[in-house]
């Protein structure tokens, strides 16, 4: 683990001003997923998503010394994100898979109902939850995705054939792994 991993946005931006490469680094490892997720709620494809995402981090490294608050780049970092989406999808003109009048009020559309301090604070909670299964035994780790993040939404015959155990141990070996996590979670929130 470097130092900067340690440090406060507000200390990473403040060392990112003067030219720290590690800082920036850190920053970008940070939340390169925040970043992504907002384009990504919007419906663009994975090219669309990366230029978004190439523009917000550009967008911050332009305005460093203009960042009023620097401890909430996070919300920055969201609200940027949205507004290269809705100019993104509004240039490209894409066709809605999801019925809104987008044109006319995009703070209808996906990911608009939350205040960036909101959304920031639920990437936070996904990322403690992620780095607490990256914790876990591969098995438990292994189980907990496919009944709780998999989009196949898979049976328990079905995942008892994935895992190659007996169906019937499913729902004990869950209860042990959400303890495990429990366990591993009320370390994320104390540190």
């Amino acid at each position: 683990m470097n130092d900067s991993n340690r440090l406060s946005d507000g200390q990473l931006i403040e060392a990112c001003r003067i030219g720290d490469e590690e800082a920036w680094n850190t920053l970008v490892d940070r939340y390169q997923r925040l970043v992504y997720t907002v384009p990504a709620r919007y419906g663009l494809n994975p090219a669309e998503v990366d230029d978004v995402f190439q523009s917000v981090w550009f967008s911050l490294l332009q305005n460093l010394d203009k960042l009023r608050e620097p401890d909430r780049v996070a919300a920055w970092l969201v609200t940027t994100a949205r507004r290269e989406s809705w100019e993104h999808r509004r240039g490209a003109r894409h066709e809605r898979t999801i019925t809104t009048d987008f044109d006319n009020n995009p703070n209808e559309f996906i990911g608009d109902e939350l205040p960036p301090e909101e959304v920031v604070s639920e990437y936070r909670k996904y990322e403690n939850l992620r780095q607490a299964i990256d914790q876990l035994q591969d098995q438990c780790r292994r189980l907990l995705w496919h009944l709780y993040f998999d989009t196949t939404i898979p049976s328990y015959a079905e995942i008892a054939e994935k895992l190659k155990m007996p169906i019937g141990s499913i729902g004990p070996m869950r209860a042990r792994c959400l303890k495990k996590l429990k366990a591993e979670m009320t370390g994320f929130s104390s540190s």
